[in-house]
């Protein structure tokens, strides 16, 4: 430790170093203020007190006591530490403009040497924070899960309440990535118990729960987490924390197989991600609309305009070195792909994006890239290009992925495709324990309309959710509009029996309106002249 020997001396540069510094104001990104690298906040810290000069911090005793040369030598180390000190603030001030600067290996080595110096623990916990975030920018989950852990042991030892709240946000955020869903609920359990209800980072918290929920698909608790966070997002005016929310809605209901709705959300999410200024357009969030966008209009068979966004997404991605955005983007690629039946095409970029997603260790994209291979597999046996032993076997491996995860629907999914192929290989006894498994998991996932009980959820369909977080078909909920306006008798959900008033979720309550649309979806060309245009601005 420094300090710990009283005859050691500082080298002459570095004091000269230090003294060079007089003219040079400084900013203190170390605050306890908001920071652009941090999961719930987008603006830099703001200026703030210049480093102490050298003539302030030496400051000798003149007395002659025989006392004075230990003074002296108390004071020395006291400067050599606050020097110290002002080394590690300026380095992680450099590390930020790097960072914005997309010097991203730069930067975090600036914050790392830093680390080392730093003695605050309030200023290593954000420090900390700094590096979580770049590498969960880079998709590097296990790295991250490292810092994450940091910032909640010095969050116990501050014994600070919003502290630990980020931190097991992080950790929350991280799990969910990492395919450990039920771990990432607990987290954010943890999170909401430090934290108040109407602040950023439980918004942010509310938003991973809806994550979460949606790949468990628990649809209902996923909207209702979702409903939170938008209104958290509103009333803090939180444009990120908006956007993300917009994305996971259009995930939601792209499962639900309500293309229309998906494609809404995705537009919302697109729209503000160009409107706000939340950054340049290497941002993570504009990546993750442009995907998502890419998405939803793949599943309304727009695949030119699908194709267009995703290969921005992908070269946005690669641009700033976001290998989990990369994954998901090649595995998205294949998708559009197997939807123009060019299936050997699509089952190239899903084994790229497999070994890349499976070396980052993001169990969930490996678990939908394999099963985007799996449907070409399908493809293919019902082609009789290939035999039954292949997809077979691969569908075997998906289903284990998928049970270790939790991920009902898909587990529900697979099972009928296994069905489907035992059924082609005569075996009755195996066809029959996965049909039976198949309509089990039919039965928890309840994916059936209150209003007129028939299923939703396992073909194209038009949906809608009422502000209680229930889900119905589009016209049953339209119907209980008009029935309640023209009896003039309150409407009252079908499952909870509540009030419904004459808005419908979020912003789907233009029930009239047609969705967005997407012939008038902005080209690759205009997204390309876009990005030269925020990028020459940064």
């Amino acid at each position: 430790m420094m300090g710990a020997h009283p005859h050691r001396t500082i080298s002459t540069p570095a004091i000269l170093e230090a003294m060079s510094w007089d003219s040079i104001p400084s900013r203190d990104y170390l605050s306890g203020t908001s920071h652009q690298l941090s999961a719930t906040a987008l603006l830099p810290s703001p200026d703030g007190p210049p480093l102490p000069r050298p003539h302030e911090l030496f400051q000798f005793r003149e007395d002659n006591s025989e006392a004075n040369g230990h003074g002296i030598f108390d004071c020395f180390f006291a400067c050599r530490r606050k020097l110290e000190q002002g080394l590690a603030r300026r380095r992680v001030e450099q590390g930020l403009k790097l960072y914005n600067q997309h010097k991203q290996q730069a930067a975090v080595a600036k914050w790392k040497s830093a680390l080392k110096r730093i003695r605050k623990r309030e200023d290593k916990f954000l420090l900390l924070g700094y590096l979580y975030q770049a590498y969960m920018d880079w998709g590097k989950f296990r790295e991250s899960l490292e810092f994450a852990h940091r910032q909640l042991g010095v969050a116990e030892e501050t014994d600070s309440a919003s502290f630990r709240a980020e931190a097991y946000l992080n950790l929350a955020r991280t799990h969910e990535r990492l395919g450990a869903l039920e771990r990432s609920m607990a987290y954010a359990r943890h999170s909401l118990f430090n934290e108040c209800d109407q602040c950023k980072v439980a918004g942010h918290v509310q938003l991973c729960v809806g994550n979460v929920n949606t790949q468990l698909a628990s649809f209902c608790p996923a909207l209702e987490a979702f409903q939170q966070a938008h209104k958290i997002a509103q009333s803090t005016k939180d444009p990120a924390l908006e956007l993300q929310v917009y994305v996971g809605l259009s995930e939601l209901f792209a499962r639900l197989q309500d293309a229309e709705k998906s494609a809404k959300y995705a537009s919302k999410a697109y729209d503000l991600s160009r409107s706000l200024q939340l950054g340049d357009l290497n941002s993570r969030h504009h990546r993750a609309a442009l995907l998502q966008m890419a998405a939803a209009l793949r599943k309304q068979g727009e695949l030119g305009d699908a194709q267009d966004y995703c290969s921005e997404a992908t070269r946005l991605s690669l641009t700033s070195g976001d290998q989990a955005t990369y994954a998901r983007s090649i595995r998205v690629m294949g998708d559009i792909y197997r939807k123009k039946c060019d299936i050997n095409r699509a089952f190239k970029q899903y084994e790229l994006a497999l070994g890349l997603s499976s070396s980052l260790g993001d169990r969930l994209s490996q678990m939908e890239t394999m099963e985007g291979m799996a449907k070409c597999l399908e493809a293919l046996r019902l082609q009789r290009r290939i035999c039954n032993c292949r997809p077979l076997e691969f569908n075997s491996k998906l289903l284990e992925l998928a049970s270790s995860i939790g991920a009902k629907l898909l587990v529900r999914n697979v099972r009928e495709r296994l069905a489907r192929i035992y059924c082609n290989l005569g075996d009755e006894e195996q066809q029959a324990h996965h049909e039976r498994l198949a309509a089990q998991l039919d039965a928890e996932l309840e994916l059936v309309c209150g209003a007129c009980s028939l299923p939703y959820g396992g073909e194209a369909d038009s949906l809608e959710a009422l502000p209680c977080a229930h889900i119905l078909h589009a016209r049953c909920a339209y119907e209980l509009l008009r029935r309640g306006s023209r009896r003039r008798r309150p409407r009252q959900c079908p499952e909870c029996q509540r009030l419904v008033s004459s808005r419908l979720y979020l912003c789907c309550d233009e029930a009239r309106r047609s969705t967005v649309s997407l012939r008038s979806s902005p080209s690759l060309a205009s997204l390309r002249s876009y990005s030269q245009q925020a990028t020459s601005s940064v």
